[in-house]
């Protein structure tokens, strides 16, 4: 049906009054009026046409699904309680308008009392047609850097500054690594960095702050001067911590050694699969188990969980990667797949160690280096000499750091979306 001149309602005002849609997320969505709608195949969907010439086709029980009515989204929340098992995939529109205001309202034959109501900018950021979600993946690719150069900000702005903070979690999140300079030295202080980013942070077996130092007692590879191998941090956990801090405190000149290593996964992963292609595919499908325990604490542990070393959507973009030989657990799978896995486990543990490309540095009293968990492995060189090197670690869960990306994107930026972070996102 053709757009309507002038409005019927006030949709969108009753919207925002209802706190059913939060216009700053879709704030930077162009071309969202509509040139002329057209009904397909009896109602199953809708076509929109939008003034940018972009089409984007809408089903009808996905519109049915997304309603913002009254009835379909909760005041206040705007969360659905939209009833499932009412609707069915073989429902039909029976008309779709255009109602002036920025709304396209819907009728549907089975259910004629029911008004659907949908945000022209909502529906146009989430347009699922082919074009539309190829634009979506090419934007959350990731980049690899090619000059190796890891982005340094200054913790004075970016504790005062809403876009210094976006120029942070920006390089971070594209990067995957960055340094945070000028921290004040006294332990706790970082905290108040990484709060930047989420209030809450995410805790661990070692509680919310992890001391990194020499330990006599040692009940983690950390607390010793020995090397660390390349690695993500508490693998054993269902969601292995996302952004992980590192706020050096004390690094005494006199000791040699210590310096900090790391290496982009997903950019190893990909140099892999281009080298040993059936050992990538065995790598996604023999699920390998990493394990901590515990037992002589407070609380004690004994934790195991159990994934393949990579992840892939439908389209074979990686999505996740899972790496820590400190605590990888015995392999149990089909005795058949013993010798395969360990040939491809072995090939790709040679490449993580002789890559290229690693970032190296020996961090100074007042350095955070801030990196992706999910994306980036790290290790450490082994140290000697008198003197302290004590570093506090702090981690944040990698759906808050994503939703922190997002919304300075929206509010200071451009409003794309972040790139993968490394949490088995589909898309």
């Amino acid at each position: 049906m053709a757009k309507m001149t002038q409005s019927r309602s006030s949709h969108m005002s009753s919207i925002k009054d209802r706190r059913a849609y939060d216009e700053k997320a879709f704030q930077h969505v162009k071309g969202s009026d509509v040139e002329s709608l057209d009904l397909v195949s009896d109602g199953r969907l809708v076509s929109v046409k939008w003034a940018d010439g972009k089409t984007s086709p809408f089903h009808s029980v996905w519109l049915r699904s997304v309603c913002f009515c009254p009835k379909c989204r909760m005041d206040h929340t705007g969360q659905s309680i939209v009833e499932f098992d009412n609707i069915s995939s073989k429902s039909r529109i029976l008309s779709a308008e255009d109602d002036g205001e920025g709304c396209l309202t819907v009728q549907w034959k089975e259910d004629p009392g029911h008004t659907g109501i949908f945000p022209l900018k909502f529906l146009k950021a989430q347009c699922y047609s082919k074009e539309s979600l190829e634009e979506i993946r090419n934007n959350v690719q990731m980049t690899f850097s090619k000059d190796m150069v890891i982005p340094s900000f200054q913790h004075d702005e970016v504790l005062a500054s809403r876009k210094a903070l976006y120029k942070w979690v920006k390089a971070l999140n594209e990067t995957g690594i960055s340094v945070v300079k000028g921290v004040p030295r006294g332990p706790g202080t970082g905290k108040q960095v990484v709060q930047r980013i989420a209030e809450l942070l995410q805790h661990t077996v070692y509680g919310e702050v992890d001391n990194i130092k020499r330990d006599p007692r040692p009940i983690n590879a950390a607390y010793t001067p020995k090397k660390l191998e390349l690695h993500m941090d508490q693998v054993m956990y269902e969601s292995p911590p996302g952004v992980q801090a590192l706020h050096c405190i004390e690094f005494d000149e006199n000791i040699v050694g210590g310096e900090n290593i790391f290496v982009d996964m997903f950019e190893v992963v990909e140099a892999y699969r281009k080298q040993y292609p059936k050992e990538f595919d065995i790598l996604c499908e023999v699920p390998v188990g990493f394990e901590t325990l515990h037992y002589d604490r407070d609380w004690p542990t004994h934790m195991i969980h159990r994934r393949p070393t990579f992840a892939t959507n439908k389209y074979g973009d990686l999505t996740g990667v899972v790496w820590n030989p400190h605590h990888i657990a015995a392999l149990q799978v089909e005795e058949e797949l013993v010798e395969p896995f360990f040939d491809a486990y072995g090939k790709f543990y040679k490449l993580i160690n002789n890559f290229s490309k690693l970032f190296r540095i020996r961090l100074r009293a007042g350095d955070m280096v801030t990196f992706n968990n999910r994306r980036m492995s790290h290790g450490r060189a082994a140290f000697s000499g008198d003197g302290e090197r004590f570093l506090q670690g702090y981690y944040i869960e990698i759906s808050e750091f994503k939703s922190c990306v997002q919304v300075l994107s929206n509010l200071e930026g451009d409003g794309k979306p972040p790139v993968r972070v490394g949490n088995y996102d589909s898309l």
